[in-house]
């Protein structure tokens, strides 16, 4: 099977080294989005996204030439309402799946925050932290507003309740806090690595294919 890597920055690297040592596909391609040589002239099985918002264009052009038909995991973020109509175009001729976290733990944190902010909303202030590296380009992160999706708090909310710190090489921390009178409730996730978001979007990619 046949693996297309989309993003030569730090993340796909990460990801096509762990590819290497998973052993599920025995080829990958490494694409530059950027650079039209890089893209193969066939088909993968699965295409795995991680490079920036602006991709997505080239990526639909990629799919469309080979006329679909192959899983695509799409694990970038700061995608905006073009970019947004650009997938729903990819949706119609490739299985798909997006997340702005592929985490295990991120999975579990957003479940945990819609129930407790089911329990404790009407008695709590909830508030939202995280932290991310200085290169991290969207702000809050999109794990911090899908978090914030599942707490109940508005997109014209983050100014007041989402915290953002940008900070040497933090692979990404995200903090909820339900603040009451006299206790707080905290509920954390710390990423110690990078190769947490390669794990969990290459194991998205092979359940979208049924293996």
């Amino acid at each position: 099977m046949k693996l297309a890597i989309v993003g030569t920055g730090a993340m796909g690297t990460v990801l096509r080294q762990y590819a290497e040592e998973e052993g599920t596909f025995s080829k990958i391609f490494f694409i530059e989005p950027a650079d039209e040589n890089t893209w193969p002239s066939e088909k993968p099985d699965l295409l795995i996204d991680f490079s920036n918002p602006g991709a997505i264009n080239s990526i639909y052009d990629f799919c469309r030439k080979q006329g679909g038909g192959f899983a695509v995991v799409l694990a970038t973020t700061g995608y905006g309402p073009q970019e947004w109509e650009i997938i729903k175009l990819i949706q119609k001729i490739c299985p798909l799946v997006q997340k702005n976290n592929f985490s295990r733990g991120v999975e579990v944190m957003n479940r945990m925050a819609e129930q407790g902010a089911q329990l404790l909303g009407d008695v709590a202030d909830i508030r939202v932290f995280e932290a991310h590296h200085t290169k991290k380009k969207d702000a809050p992160s999109g794990t911090a507003k899908t978090l914030c999706s599942c707490l109940g708090i508005p997109d014209e909310d983050y100014p007041e309740k989402t915290a953002v710190l940008r900070m040497g090489t933090v692979p990404g921390e995200h903090t909820v806090y339900f603040a009451m009178e006299d206790e707080v409730l905290e509920i954390t996730h710390r990423a110690f690595s990078k190769k947490i978001f390669a794990i969990g979007a290459l194991e998205a990619g092979k359940e979208l294919m049924g293996i």
